[in-house]
């Protein structure tokens, strides 16, 4: 799926990863076009904040950002992601806003 098909409250994910990191950004961003429907997206989002979650470092050092990155804040802003996507996929796909982009 292309980001542009996201609804509001899924693009939201973007511009919340964006908040911590652009690269955060670009990677989730990215991958929406590994998957075919919206929650598959935000299911596989989840996966991958889980995983930063599980080593920070290494996800900031994979990016040559450990040095100039505050970790503790890092992962509050994860957690911020996180929270977010989890809400998302808990909201009815009807009650989640039109996308975007949609009509433009």
């Amino acid at each position: 799926m292309d980001t542009d098909d996201l609804t509001e409250m899924a693009y939201e994910t973007l511009v919340q990863a964006h908040a911590v990191c652009d690269v955060l950004r670009a990677e989730i961003g990215a991958s929406a076009a590994s998957f075919k429907t919206e929650d598959e997206f935000l299911r596989g989002t989840l996966e991958f904040l889980d995983g930063i979650l599980a080593d920070p470092e290494e996800y900031l050092e994979s990016w040559n950002l450990l040095g100039n990155t505050n970790t503790q804040s890092f992962v509050l802003g994860i957690r911020v992601v996180r929270n977010h996507v989890s809400a998302t996929l808990n909201t009815p796909a009807a009650r989640r806003g039109k996308p975007p982009f949609e009509n433009r």
